[in-house]
Parts: structure tokens; C-alpha cells; sequence
């Protein structure tokens, strides 16, 4: 569970270093605000996915060392619903671009896959 954790907080650092380098872009390039913008609030969202996934996840490493059965979820519900939320705020604002607010929600989810890779090569050495 702690290369969870790690991975997770691996992937928060890494993505608020894309936060502010698209926050800068947004300030830099006014011609392209809305993909900035787009990308920025699919981002937060996305990230806000990953850790509430990390956090369910935790929950059920736990849930399955206590001996007395419970009801559970992975909040896919939750998520689904932040994930619309965000593009409906990016389909109803001019500002902010849909294509970039989509494609902001899956980069969190992806940079786990070569922060893992990372990890595991680390740990093997």
C-alpha cells in the first residue's frame, strides 16, 4: 500500500508541475486561453479522480483485513459525476475548451502509468 501511496503523491507532484506550466501558458498566449483553460479544470479534476480512487482503494486493502463483512464501492458514481460536471462546465462556457477539458481529465489517470514504471524500476535496482 505504500507504493500506492507514493505513486499517488508521484503523480500529484507531476501534475501540479503541468498545472503551473499551463497556468503559465494560459497567462502567455491569450490566443489560446480556452485549451489552457480546458486543460487546467480537466486537470484538477482528473487529479481530484486519482486520489479519491487511491483513498477507495485504501479503504478496501483495509475492508479486507476486517473480518466483518461490509457493502462497498469504488465511488465510480463519484467520479463519472465530477468528470460530467466538468464537461458541462467546459460544453456551457465559451472561455473554456471541451476538447481540452476531456483531454485534462484523462492526463492524471495516464502519467500513473510512467510514474509506475519509474517506481518499479527503482525498486528493482
Amino acid at each position: 500500500m505504500n507504493d500506492l501511496t507514493s505513486i499517488v503523491n508521484a503523480v500529484f507532484r507531476v501534475s501540479l508541475l503541468l498545472l503551473s506550466a499551463l497556468f503559465l501558458g494560459w497567462a502567455l498566449y491569450p490566443e489560446f486561453r480556452p485549451i489552457f483553460m480546458g486543460l487546467i479544470m480537466g486537470m484538477a479534476a482528473g487529479l481530484f479522480n486519482v486520489r479519491f480512487l487511491s483513498m477507495k482503494v485504501q479503504q478496501l486493502a483495509q475492508l479486507a483485513v476486517d473480518p466483518e463483512p461490509k457493502k462497498y464501492n469504488f465511488g465510480f458514481i463519484t467520479r463519472l459525476c465530477i468528470g460530467f460536471l466538468i464537461v458541462i462546465f467546459a460544453a456551457k462556457l465559451e472561455q473554456v475548451s471541451l476538447g481540452g477539458a476531456i483531454a485534462g481529465l484523462f492526463i492524471p489517470q495516464l502519467l500513473t502509468i510512467p510514474v509506475s514504471i519509474v517506481f518499479s524500476l527503482r525498486n528493482n535496482h
